[in-house]
């Protein structure tokens, strides 16, 4: 974490839908040690949290902006958005490599070319990742792989290269993402994903142009969640996304074994 800036863009706690917003970002108080983390801020005068997730653009704190502001769901307009017209085929590419070749190969076709390619279900993960932040942890290295994850999801092409300025894994995170919503966007549960997303909310420059679909100028985007999440909730999906990561991995080994043994 710079001393005067964040790196990217943020979410905040928060349940306004106004647009043409005021932002102010008011003190660190959630630094990582590859810049990122959050701060404490207000939107349009209520207390909200930030957390960074697009590591090209700058925060800066103290300071006032101006934004659009965008709830987050399944059927979320992304017009304002700084990454919302970002193409499925516009993002760099997401190679895992943890060990597990069946759970890799079947992550990077979800993310480089299938439904986790899309830049509301990239934001949507996002959302996802923000929420299992411990930040009463601090700058410890869970918070820094979520962190690098994030900035790993919203990372179109045009910006360049990766980046990762700790050079940690974040494979972990990646699969977890990928798994809670492979599981979440399914008929039977949009309404508990919907119910999740509503607590999101993404905040972006007024200011920005664009350009092949990315948004450019402006302070980072941030994204904002309701300001006390219910404690319940959130240990329940936690619990909802370890079921989905243990039976994923079993049949995962079930699939192995039975290729090893038709070989």
């Amino acid at each position: 974490m710079k001393s005067n800036r964040i790196l990217g863009a943020a979410f905040a706690l928060v349940t306004l839908s106004a647009q043409a917003s005021t932002i102010s970002t008011l003190s660190y108080n959630f630094p990582l040690a590859g810049d990122g983390g959050g701060a404490s801020a207000t939107l349009n005068g209520v207390p909200v949290e930030v957390f960074c997730d697009d590591f090209a653009n700058t925060m800066w704190v103290p300071y006032s902006y101006s934004a659009n502001v965008t709830t987050l769901g399944t059927s979320a307009n992304l017009s304002n958005t700084r990454f919302g017209g970002v193409s499925s085929s516009a993002w760099n590419p997401i190679s895992l490599n943890d060990g597990n070749s069946t759970l890799d190969t079947q992550d990077n076709a979800f993310f480089n070319s299938g439904t986790g390619s899309s830049a509301l279900a990239r934001y949507e993960m996002a959302a996802y990742l923000v929420s299992l932040y411990n930040r009463s942890l601090g700058n410890n290295t869970s918070n820094n792989q979520i962190q690098q994850a994030i900035w790993t999801l919203m990372d179109p092409k045009v910006e360049g290269s990766p980046n990762n300025p700790l050079n940690v894994n974040n494979a972990s995170y990646l699969e977890s993402a990928a798994t809670w919503y492979s599981n979440m966007n399914t008929p039977s549960n949009l309404t508990a994903l919907n119910s999740f997303l509503g607590n999101f909310e993404l905040v972006s420059p007024t200011n920005m142009t664009f350009q092949n679909g990315l948004g450019y100028g402006g302070f980072q985007e941030q994204i904002v969640m309701t300001p006390e999440p219910r404690g319940g909730v959130w240990m329940l999906l936690g619990l909802l996304v370890l079921g989905f990561l243990m039976a994923r991995r079993a049949r995962s080994r079930v699939a192995a074994a039975t290729m090893e043994s038709a070989s």
